[in-house]
């Protein structure tokens, strides 16, 4: 466990640390997600601060508090080999060694005991731990309720967009219902999104199941998705299942949208989904045209000025709250 042995400890800093030895413990995962630029920062600093710190790590008094805490609380072996240069770590941001407390499968409890009801602002993207160890990253302005018990893991996706990488247990399935939609998975990573009545499944690894149960329809629907493919379910019953760059459509995990020959219309609703300021055309119809590139998750400014260079339109007006463009 962490014991704090300073009253004014820089909870971001610290944030950002157990962040930084999750990534270096488990290379093969997606990057996690800083919540502000504030956090990014943060974790660029305790990027710099791990390089620097590597060169210390073998500092007697860090080897001996190191084997001390190795003896007495044992972490797995994911993270023996990190521990020197973590504890150089930690005494840069407490100026104390100290140890974090990491569960059986090296990863770190962000949350052990999740809130029944969890949301982000619009803007803003939160990444936690569940209980099981599996892990849900949760996009800008949106809402997920968890419970879980001895049977069975449910998540509740309320709006928004999801990604949960799912840690394998054959006893408790682990359900995501968004809507009427039910997708079952056992060890998986995929993504869930509610967008203007449709529900859309992105399947990264793995393979998920989706059903769907109406009171209202005869028939239930039901498909059996694996890793590269996309399930879009429309709100008259039809499903439509693609093959897809699982990469390309989870950028928002890093903070950027990719768009890759996608109509203008959609990429500026998208882009207007993380940002207050919003970025709209003067006679409400944006131009009939297609763009390629990436952008900073929430940039509109950059989105607008994109399109501006491009030729598709000017900016005519700029203020706190929008964007304003004129077609050519």
């Amino acid at each position: 466990m962490i014991r704090l042995l300073r009253s004014r400890l820089d909870a971001r800093r610290m944030r950002a640390a157990g962040r930084l030895l999750d990534r270096h413990a488990h290379p093969e995962d997606l990057p996690d997600q800083a919540e502000t630029a504030l956090d990014e920062e943060a974790m660029l600093e305790m990027e710099r601060l791990w390089a620097l710190t590597g060169a210390v790590a073998d500092d007697p008094r860090i080897r001996a508090a190191v084997e001390d805490d190795l003896v007495r609380f044992q972490p797995v072996s994911a993270m023996r080999r990190f521990a020197p240069i973590a504890a150089a770590l930690v005494l840069g941001v407490t100026g104390i060694a100290s140890l974090t407390w990491f569960g059986n499968d090296g990863g770190q409890r962000i949350a052990a005991a999740p809130a029944p009801s969890v949301s982000t602002a619009v803007g803003q993207r939160k990444r936690m731990t569940l209980s099981d160890a599996s892990s849900v990253s949760l996009d800008t302005d949106s809402e997920i309720a968890v419970r879980m018990d001895e049977k069975a893991r449910n998540v509740m996706l309320r709006r928004g967009r999801a990604y949960f990488k799912v840690t394998k247990d054959a006893h408790r399935p682990f359900i995501v219902s968004a809507g009427d939609k039910r997708i079952r998975a056992v060890g998986t990573a995929f993504e869930v999104r509610i967008d203007k009545g449709e529900v859309i499944v992105t399947v990264v690894e793995g393979t998920v199941e989706v059903t769907e149960r109406n009171p209202k329809r005869a028939i239930a629907n039901a498909a059996r998705i694996g890793a590269g493919t996309q399930l879009v379910t429309l709100p008259h019953n039809d499903w439509s299942i693609r093959q897809i760059d699982a990469g390309q459509s989870t950028t928002w995990l890093t903070g950027r949208l990719s768009f890759v020959d996608e109509p203008l219309a959609k990429a500026v609703d998208e882009m207007n989904r993380y940002s207050s300021q919003k970025l709209a055309f003067r006679d409400g119809h944006a131009p009939d045209e297609r763009i390629l590139g990436v952008f900073r998750a929430g940039d509109t400014l950059g989105l607008a000025q994109a399109i501006e260079l491009n030729g598709f339109a000017h900016i005519v007006e700029v203020t706190p709250e929008r964007i304003l463009v004129e077609a050519e």
